[in-house]
């Protein structure tokens, strides 16, 4: 390899460096929380922080909003909690997911809710 190669090859591994260092950077600034930061079993107060949006007495009302349409929850000191994984997933759900979300649930979801899925 003579040394333009070198000096072009070098280039590219600095391109490279760079670009990685800005996707890192990107991806923390978008990403959800991390998985890690999460407690294992998260009750709705938890949940509702983490998602935002609404306000927690909407939650706790409109039980097709929570996490598993309400549903798949265990009692851990006589409070709702779901899963880690199950929060996470809804975290990404917006009204225009709720129609598609309440199926996989088998939960029926309000028409004025209905009215709001793009799906």
């Amino acid at each position: 390899m003579n040394s333009e190669e070198a000096m072009i090859i070098q280039g590219v591994k600095l391109e490279i460096a760079t670009l990685t260092a800005e996707i890192q950077k990107l991806s923390a600034r978008t990403s959800a929380p991390a998985a890690e930061n999460i407690p294992e079993w998260v009750n709705l107060e938890t949940a509702v922080k983490l998602k935002g949006g609404g306000a927690l007495s909407t939650y706790q009302t409109r039980i097709f909003l929570q996490p598993c349409c309400g549903l798949n929850y265990k009692l851990i000191a006589g409070r709702k909690c779901w899963r880690r994984g199950d929060v996470i997933r809804w975290l990404g759900i917006t009204d225009g997911d709720l129609k598609a979300y309440g199926d996989e649930w088998k939960v029926e979801i309000p028409a004025n809710y209905k009215q709001r899925s793009i799906a």
